[in-house]
């Protein structure tokens, strides 16, 4: 490169056109990042709308199970103390020593169908007194005890009551929970959750480049390989 050329090109360049051009590239910086958080606020504010006024929604799973999903918020810690103070205390009583990313927070019962216990006793039975054991088991409930009669009384005793279930948890991209369980009796009260906003997409980048351009000092094509550090203005 021609050094006399870079010299006239330098000289040429006033101190009144790098201010102006620099503080054009600052305003285009401080525009950029003033609209992207702007965005980010708007989104999160249309997300926790929608989950205010959301209800909780059912539809059957992949095997046929019951699948509930609403709208969580989408906040941190302090906001949400302010959204949904419930779902915060449930979150602060966990005591978790790492940062809460995520929590989802549900109310329900298990409608359990009726069990035939009946047991059918002849006079004889009756005057003798009886201790009749009955058992009830299959995939969702246990259930186990003994009803008995003696001098005029009746006692029933249920020894063992076990309702079995799992559930399963689920938050997709755009903040909607999903809950099911394999134990068709589970209903869904209410349901709350919450999790971190999205992070921002990290505008500022270092590393290897491969340039192509024109080089006006020298009025012909030219071609570099080196190290650059980039700034994202327009996010796609």
């Amino acid at each position: 490169m021609n050094k006399n050329k870079i010299i006239k090109f330098l000289r040429g360049i006033r101190l009144k056109d790098i201010i102006y051009w620099f503080s054009i590239l600052v305003l285009l910086i401080f525009l950029s990042v003033s609209v992207n958080r702007c965005q980010d606020t708007k989104r999160q504010y249309m997300n926790n709308l929608k989950a205010l006024n959301d209800s909780i929604h059912y539809y059957k799973g992949k095997n046929g199970n019951l699948v509930a999903t609403i709208r969580g918020f989408e906040s941190d810690l302090k906001t949400l103390e302010l959204l949904n103070k419930d779902l915060y205390d449930h979150i602060d009583e966990l005591k978790m020593k790492n940062k809460v990313n995520s929590a989802v927070y549900f109310e329900g019962s298990v409608s359990m169908p009726e069990v035939d216990t009946v047991y059918v006793v002849d006079r004889d039975t009756i005057y003798r007194g009886f201790d009749h054991k009955f058992n009830f088991n299959d995939k969702y409930r246990t259930l186990e005890g003994n009803v008995s009669y003696k001098d005029d009384s009746l006692g029933v005793k249920i020894s063992k009551d076990i309702v079995n279930f799992d559930y399963t948890v689920g938050i997709d991209s755009k903040n909607n929970i999903y809950i099911s369980s394999q134990n068709p009796y589970v209903k869904y009260e209410s349901i709350t959750g919450f999790q971190l906003p999205k992070q921002r997409t990290k505008r500022f980048s270092l590393g290897p480049s491969i340039n192509f351009g024109y080089d006006p000092i020298q009025n012909k094509p030219s071609f570099s390989v080196g190290v650059s550090l980039n700034y994202g203005i327009i996010r796609f």
